[in-house]
């Protein structure tokens, strides 16, 4: 038996129709009435136009809740969508406290906790949280080396620790639920993009399901800090009413060039088939018009055919100018390539392929191949880590490679 385990999505139904689940049997939906602790919302819309002001805006409504917490005895978590902005946020809180002389509220002058929090600074490497994990704040993200986060988790979770500053890989990765939960703002960088765009509705969903601890209490608290504008989105959002598109048609060929080195696929029409087994066919036929098929082509051609027929000779004819397949295009006839092979059993896309075999020579001496390989769309968006910059000074002076 398949068990399909799912995080909240609104458009369940289409996900058992791409699983061929029987609705009346094998359809199981939970919604907020299932959760242990209930969660109670807030929105705020923030419409201050300057950044600088927005900034500290932000961070003085953070403290301001902090403390309504840090009052009633709760532990809270503050989401941010940058990891420098974590230690931002975390100081801005600190330095707020000083200001109001309200450090007693964040930890206890002389009690067990302060103590504690003096040992562990002297074994943290991350300055950040040097700074602020004396008052009782402190920062986690993904840059931090494992020693830290790991003290973080451990003196959140003992309750040593009032308030945390951390990404959203923090939701994803480490069970650290807490009574209330702030999403600082939810624009979010995007490389790919290169500019801001809105966070993704399942990190958010993600975030929000921190909040409530099941065995202390009753209900949790979930804050959305947002542009005023994007209200409306957040709003409609955790009432689970934006439905989950496919993203498969960037990948398209990729997938192809996998099924057709499995031998699945062996002709166009095949591939056509294939594709009407996909999560992209169930959405195609509800919302046509998002991947770009008309209402009267719709109306036309009830099952598809023809986008179909229209995908795989796109993603056919781009595996063959990238040397993956060759495509007869009088039989529809798709056979694999030796650099098909390579490219489906060690997951390189087609593009990458594609550069490899325009400029590959046999007599390129090592230089100039790691100089080809490091031109692979894979590469894109790759980021240092703050425990590999130590590793990257060594390598750098031990193995000097030209860097253009």
């Amino acid at each position: 038996r398949l068990v399909g385990l799912s995080a909240t999505l609104p458009n369940y139904a289409d996900v058992a129709t791409f699983l061929r689940v029987d609705p009346q049997r094998g359809m199981f939906f939970f919604d907020h009435s299932y959760r242990p602790v209930p969660l109670q919302m807030q929105y705020l819309g923030i419409t201050e136009r300057n950044a600088f002001k927005r900034f500290r805006l932000q961070n003085e409504i953070c403290y301001e809740k902090a403390t309504g917490q840090r009052r009633a005895g709760n532990q809270m978590l503050i989401f941010t969508h940058s990891r420098a902005e974590t230690g931002k946020t975390a100081k801005a809180l600190r330095d707020l406290a000083m200001e109001r002389d309200e450090l007693s509220l964040f930890v206890r002058e002389g009690g067990a906790t302060q103590e504690i929090l003096k040992e562990e600074v002297a074994t943290v490497k991350n300055a950040d949280l040097k700074e602020v994990l004396a008052y009782g704040f402190a920062t986690h993200h993904a840059g931090m080396a494992r020693a830290d986060r790991e003290l973080v988790e451990d003196l959140f979770a003992d309750g040593h620790i009032g308030v945390l500053c951390c990404t959203a890989t923090l939701a994803w990765g480490v069970n650290l639920p807490a009574h209330a939960v702030i999403i600082k703002g939810t624009q979010i960088y995007d490389p790919s993009k290169g500019r801001w765009s809105e966070l993704s509705p399942l990190d958010v969903l993600q975030m929000l399901g921190r909040a409530g601890r099941p065995q202390y209490d009753t209900e949790g608290e979930g804050i959305i800090m947002t542009a005023h504008s994007e209200l409306q989105y957040y709003l409609s959002l955790t009432n689970l009413q934006l439905p989950v598109e496919s993203q498969m048609i960037k990948k398209l060929p990729d997938h192809l060039n996998a099924e057709v080195v499995l031998g699945t696929i062996q002709t166009v029409e095949e591939a056509v088939d294939w594709l009407s087994y996909t999560f992209l066919y169930v959405r195609m036929l509800k919302n046509p018009n998002l991947y770009g098929i008309s209402d009267k082509a719709a109306a036309e051609d009830p099952t598809l055919k023809l986008r179909r027929m229209d995908l795989a000779h796109t993603a056919a004819c781009m595996l063959e100018r990238s040397h993956l397949v060759r495509y007869d295009r009088r039989s529809g006839a798709l056979q694999t390539t030796p650099l098909g092979r390579i490219a489906s059993q060690y997951y390189i896309s087609h593009s990458s392929m594609a550069l490899y075999s325009r400029h590959l020579r046999p007599n390129m001496a090592d230089i100039d191949l790691l100089r080809l390989f490091s031109m692979s769309g894979e590469f894109t968006h790759i980021t240092v880590r703050e425990e590999e910059k130590l590793e990257l000074t060594k390598l750098a002076t031990r193995v000097p490679i030209p860097v253009k």
